[in-house]
């Protein structure tokens, strides 16, 4: 059974991408207004203040917000909201996600991207370092590889 915050980031986030459209989530964020998220952590009763972030990247506007820690496999450190810059209609949805490594009895990340209902394991993510300045910076550039 998925955990609420895996409910969050893979099920909830991407349908009010759907409802409202990444350009006017990652306009908020642009203006680093969180209320287009205030409805997630007031209805599912968890408590979060999320950072946000935009960015720019060649054709593409990336917003990206913070989640709250996870605990689990599979639960999502920042996601980013991405939308084409001269056309609307494309959009990304893309998690940097909790990982263990059974072999090496360590934790890393790893950059998902949010097809319709399934999601699609990019490859490594960058180090998260709890300093969110840092970490979405860093997966604004992992993420141009996927673009």
């Amino acid at each position: 059974m998925p955990s609420p915050l895996d409910t969050i980031a893979h099920l909830i986030l991407p349908n009010v991408m759907k409802l409202k459209g990444a350009a006017t989530l990652v306009g908020a964020m642009e203006r680093r207004d969180t209320s287009p998220f205030a409805h997630v952590w007031q209805q599912t009763g968890i408590e979060h203040a999320p950072q946000v972030i935009a960015k720019e990247k060649g054709d593409w506007r990336i917003g990206v917000m913070s989640m709250p820690a996870p605990s689990a496999i599979g639960e999502a450190y920042l996601v980013a909201f991405v939308a084409r810059k001269n056309d609307a209609a494309i959009t990304k949805y893309y998690t940097l996600e909790y990982d263990y490594v059974l072999a090496t009895k360590s934790t890393k990340t790893v950059v998902c991207e949010r097809d319709g209902t399934r999601t699609i394991r990019r490859g490594d993510g960058p180090a998260y370092t709890n300093d969110f300045q840092a970490d979405a910076s860093a997966f604004v550039d992992a993420l141009t590889a996927y673009l």
